[in-house]
């Protein structure tokens, strides 16, 4: 991805970056209501664990500062 950022103009690099960090915020609800679901019985603790993935493979493509934690 590296490669991907020196080919983008600054304008474009924040609007990757702000749009991956919503998704990223979104995953992280999601991944939170997964939980508390899964401690219900009410879904598959698989669920939770794909969700994680999600946020790891997006905080990936962020920079380190602008990481969901």
């Amino acid at each position: 991805m590296p490669g991907m950022a020196r080919e983008r103009t600054e304008g474009e690099q924040k609007a990757v970056e702000t749009i991956l960090r919503a998704l990223a915020h979104n995953l992280q609800r999601l991944q939170e209501e997964a939980e508390m679901q899964a401690l219900r019985g009410e879904v598959d603790p698989g669920v939770q664990k794909g969700l994680a993935m999600a946020l790891r493979e997006t905080n990936n493509m962020l920079p380190r500062r602008k990481r969901v934690k």
